[in-house]
């Protein structure tokens, strides 16, 4: 398999079947208001890379995969895109390239160099029996990239062979994309007259060494889902809000661990941020960003908190935080700073430096992990019989140093962390105070 991901072979023109982006004067176009910042902080520390992965029960068969992936990266025309630098912003250009398959590698998510001329903003890997997918998180969202993965799976499955009777929402090859699958969902529901959000402290982080750069450990508990929603409904909690007080707990652990002295130095809020997939708020077909983070967490300056204590706050915290009023700040906060003339007249190169500071003071150093839970995954049942798994790995972070993503398949819910230091401090609280509560987990790594 070729280590390269894109092809000098030239693109071909767009039949009467397939879309055609020019006709609707989309050559190039600007990025979404959530992906201006990850432009500005791409690095090897920061990738901004995740990833999404399937597991097929028969091993891949590699050109099988690349016809299937040429056949369907037409329906997906702002993914076959390359980043272009502007005088005050990237922006994207339709890339006459071809993306091709690469062997996968035992550490994912790893840095691209998106602002390449002719690189694709996300890589198609394959290893054995899996089909994996890393985004730059400037592309799309968790959303956006599972729907591209089982649209690739699908019509991989079929070019093996496979018959399907019901499509359900898989995108097909000689469908036509909606014109809302472009947009820019957050300009779209920007409320002019929404206060910006309320400002919040920096928060504890764990305090062990990074491991060497282009290092990232991986490490997945399995968890029969039909138990772990039954632990959920008896404490009348949803099985988000129960993870994500495991996490506070598990993070409340680490810090109890340190000597007291220490411990005083270190204490701080632990809050962990929780995207919020906002298109089950303000409905929009964008195939782009459009998820942004409430913020659950505890303040153990106040002393520790017990299990219960934890979800306690968690519960309440979540249904008041996750609506249409509140989530309407952080849009107004967001699309305002873009658009105020300091910034948006400010010119690219000068944006860049003060890019990651922006990005630590606004965004890293006040959350202590990241747990995305993208929810049960839903394909065909014929496609379905051929497939082991879906799973969902967070971006590396240099402040967070953990982070946690989540996806249910069939009977099984996949718990996916992602770290970058060797110690697995926070995974091995977490996975153990899953174990006291009496659910059945089996590890993995990679």
């Amino acid at each position: 398999m070729s280590s390269s991901s894109v092809s000098s072979i030239p693109e071909k023109d767009f039949n009467s079947k397939k879309f055609n982006i020019k006709s609707l004067n989309l050559d190039w176009y600007r990025l979404d208001n959530a992906a201006t910042l990850f432009t500005l902080v791409n690095s090897v520390r920061i990738p901004c890379m995740y990833r999404v992965s399937s597991t097929l029960k028969n091993p891949i068969n590699v050109s099988k995969l690349q016809e299937a992936l040429d056949n369907i990266i037409w329906r997906f025309p702002y993914y076959k895109v390359n980043m272009r630098r502007g005088l005050f912003w990237y922006y994207w250009e339709t890339n006459p390239k071809r993306p091709l398959v690469e062997r996968d590698v035992k550490y994912p998510n790893q840095k691209l160099d998106v602002t390449k001329k002719g690189v694709f903003p996300f890589r198609v890997r394959a290893y054995q029996n899996r089909i994996a997918i890393e985004f730059h998180h400037s592309l799309s969202d968790g959303t956006g990239a599972m729907t591209f993965l089982k649209a690739l799976v699908a019509e991989y499955l079929v070019l093996g062979g496979t018959k399907v009777t019901d499509w359900s929402d898989i995108f097909r090859p000689n469908s036509t994309p909606d014109l809302e699958e472009f947009e820019d969902a957050f300009k779209k529901n920007y409320l002019k007259t929404a206060p910006n959000p309320q400002k919040i402290a920096n928060a504890f982080q764990v305090p062990f060494k990074l491991d060497e750069k282009g290092t990232y450990h991986i490490i997945t508990g399995i968890i029969p889902i039909k138990e772990i929603i039954q632990r959920s409904k008896g404490l009348n909690v949803t099985l988000t809000e129960y993870l994500i007080a495991k996490y506070l707990e598990a993070l409340q652990s680490v810090l109890l661990s340190f000597p007291e002295k220490q411990q005083k130095k270190l204490t701080k809020p632990i809050r962990l941020q929780v995207p919020v997939n906002l298109r089950r708020i303000f409905p929009s077909k964008t195939m782009r960003n459009f998820s942004l983070f409430v913020t659950p967490g505890i303040n153990p300056r106040l002393g520790v908190f017990s299990f219960d204590e934890i979800l306690n706050q968690v519960y309440h915290y979540m249904r008041v935080e996750v609506s249409d009023k509140y989530i309407s700040q952080q849009i107004a906060r967001n699309v305002r700073g873009e658009l105020h003339p300091l910034v948006r007249y400010t010119p690219l190169s000068i944006k860049k430096l003060f890019g990651k500071a922006v990005y630590n003071t606004m965004g890293e150093k006040l959350y202590s992990g990241v747990i995305t839970n993208l929810g049960r995954i839903n394909i065909p049942e014929e496609i379905a019989e051929e497939m082991e798994d879906f799973q969902f790995f967070p971006a590396p972070s240099p402040s967070n140093k953990t982070g946690c993503a989540v996806g249910t398949f069939k009977d099984k819910l996949y718990i996916n962390f992602g770290r970058t230091i060797k110690e697995p401090v926070v995974e091995k609280f977490f996975f153990e105070n899953l174990v006291k509560d009496g659910l059945p987990v089996k590890i993995e790594t990679n």
